[in-house]
């Protein structure tokens, strides 16, 4: 059986603790059950830690959820999620046949613009470099259809659990 590999951004791993559209497809997709039996592997880089904690505390601060809410999230996600159900890539090159894409490069290719949308780069260059080795197998999850469409545009399979039916997601996991 062939591992696959899910690339999850900021926008799809909030749904694994705060209801909102596609939760219900993120928690199935994430569940210990689905990740076994659908030999699943999930990585994620810095930057999506570090824009997830951004956005739990922005959460609490606008009172999405309660700050012990948000305290608890934090808690699961730094001692569990973070260390042992998620592996956490950087952004440089594991590839002896590749050529490491730099973060100018990648800003350029998707068109991101700075300090908009260029963070996004960040997450396409783990994907490029850190998961080098795997070709294009590895699947982003994200709920940015922008992001999403330009990475699509580059060869990669994307999962957008708010816009994709339950079905359609399995289909992707095949």
């Amino acid at each position: 059986m062939v591992i696959k590999v899910l690339f999850f951004d900021t926008s799809a791993l909030l749904k694994m603790f705060v209801e909102e559209n596609g939760t219900p497809n993120v928690k199935w997709l994430t569940s210990p059950d689905t990740k076994v039996s659908k030999s699943l592997h999930f990585v994620m880089n810095q930057q999506v830690c570090s824009e997830f904690a951004a956005k739990v505390e922005h959460f609490a601060k606008i009172g999405k959820i309660s700050e012990e809410r948000a305290d608890r999230i934090r808690r699961i996600f730094t001692h569990y999620y973070k260390v042992s159900y998620f592996r956490v890539i950087g952004q440089g090159i594991v590839s002896n046949t590749k050529s490491e894409i730099s973060i100018d490069a990648i800003t350029e290719d998707l068109t991101l613009i700075r300090g908009k949308n260029d963070w996004d780069g960040l997450i396409f260059q783990s994907i490029v470099n850190a998961l080098a080795f795997m070709g294009p197998n590895p699947i982003l999850v994200t709920c940015d259809g922008p992001f999403g469409r330009k990475v699509s545009s580059k060869g990669y399979r994307v999962i957008n659990p708010e816009k994709q039916s339950l079905d359609e997601i399995r289909a992707a996991i095949v």
